[in-house]
């Protein structure tokens, strides 16, 4: 730690070198009066000089291993200060804190004033916006004279890792079945028998049947024992696709099409593995980020950690994706797409999944909703929004008519509503 010198400082130094100067070429008693005054004052912040070195224990009340959050969240952060020297007359302590996040109540910079001895706390409240991994800390340590003329620094390392997930909606009334079903079991209706819940017949005792299956007030009217049969359960396999083409993303930093797209696939990340369905994740981004399907709640954390980290987008498509696909997950999968669908050239890509015998779902947020929030008023032209909603329509009904499932979302809006009435239409049609 060195001790600095203020500004303050080097202007009392030039008062005193100007009157000097001054007083000897003029002969006036007021510029030596001046320089008088400005020498004590300059003496008297030399004898009242910060410490070298100051004694002060700074530690986290909040976890330091990390703590979980979700979006639009907040998180209050408290900081405890101990003074193991001498009394400090003006302590400045700075928790810094990345610029993405908002202190909503409280500061995260003040100055106090501590005996020896003495403990304080620093409390203040943040907001998380947006989704991602952040770091808090160092914090930052000023201690300065009376007169502000001299200053001592120095950062302590008491940093905390914050992670941001995304935000999720609560979707209990959704019932999102794959067409294609796996052999293991899970919550989606089969037309052939097997392990389930749901009554489906009686047939005669076979060797190995399970004594619990055993139909007991059939077999006491029929004097031969009877087992049950039951409709069975099956699960399938989902791959969830979050489009992050940089050149199709619409918004700002904190709201756009891909932080909606985002917060959705942790959604029905939760919502599809609670069913027992097998899911995994591809992320179109910087790089392929991809997460091969599986089920439980560790892998539903993997999922949510991926999404996690995905925070800005980039320059791969859904041509690679699509390759993606193709190459190294499971055949006639539940493909679903979240994607504002702003290239053109995606229409033809989830058509040709669907002759493919993949069971695509679009879920597109409206990116129009998203443009019309962010912007004033005067910007914003009813012209161009009426153009391109008869061109968006236009190609949704194009993918209905090819076989893809198309929810058209409005991102201001919770999803749960249109979705359940896009899937009761769906499950009418087929």
């Amino acid at each position: 730690m060195n001790i600095r010198q203020q500004r303050p400082f080097a202007y009392l130094v030039a008062f005193v070198v100007a009157g000097v100067i001054l007083g000897n070429l003029f002969g006036s008693w007021v510029y030596f009066t001046v320089t008088i005054f400005s020498l004590s004052i300059l003496v008297m912040s030399v004898r009242s000089l910060p410490p070298k070195e100051f004694k002060i224990d700074i530690e986290r009340g909040s976890a330091e291993e990390g703590k979980d959050v979700y979006v639009d969240d907040e998180l209050e952060i408290t900081i405890n200060i101990k003074n193991e020297g001498g009394k400090i007359r003006f302590l400045e302590i700075h928790d810094i804190i990345p610029g993405l996040l908002e202190v909503v109540e409280g500061s995260n910079h003040q100055v106090l004033e501590l005996d020896e001895g003495e403990e304080r706390e620093l409390n203040y409240k943040i907001s998380c916006p947006i989704n991602g991994n952040f770091e808090l800390g160092p914090v930052s340590l000023r201690y300065r004279d009376a007169l502000n003329l001299f200053s001592n620094e120095m950062e302590i390392e008491e940093e905390m890792e914050l992670r941001v997930l995304p935000k999720t909606e609560d979707m209990q009334k959704i019932d999102l079945d794959p067409s294609y079903t796996k052999h293991w079991l899970g919550e989606v209706k089969s037309k052939s028998i097997g392990v389930g819940s749901e009554f489906f017949a009686i047939r005669e005792y076979q060797p190995g049947d399970e004594l619990r299956d055993i139909n007991w007030k059939a077999t006491a009217k029929y004097f031969d024992p009877l087992t049950n049969e039951y409709e069975g359960e099956r699960s399938g396999d989902v791959i969830l696709i979050v489009d992050g083409y940089e050149e199709g993303i619409v918004g700002t930093m904190e709201n756009n099409t891909m932080r909606a797209s985002i917060d959705v696939a942790a959604s029905l990340a939760e919502v599809l593995l609670s069913a027992r369905h097998r899911v995994g994740l591809i992320i179109s981004g910087e790089y392929m980020n991809w997460v091969y399907p599986g089920t439980g709640r560790n892998h539903y954390h993997k999922i949510m950690s991926n999404l996690t980290k995905f925070e800005r987008g980039g320059t791969w498509g859904l041509e690679g994706i699509k390759w993606l696909l193709e190459e190294f997950f499971p055949r006639k999968s539940m493909i679903i797409l979240v994607s504002p669908l702003t290239v053109p050239s995606y229409s033809s890509t989830l058509i040709d999944l669907c002759m493919k015998e993949y069971d695509v779902v679009l879920i597109s947020p409206d990116p129009l909703k998203i443009e019309k929030e962010v912007m004033e008023d005067e910007e914003y032209e009813e012209t161009a929004e009426r153009l391109y909603s008869a061109e968006r329509e236009r190609l949704l009904e194009k993918l209905w008519d090819h076989g893809t499932t198309v929810v058209d979302w409005d991102p201001t809006e919770p999803l749960e509503p249109t979705l359940e009435e896009v899937l009761r239409y769906r499950h009418r049609r087929r």
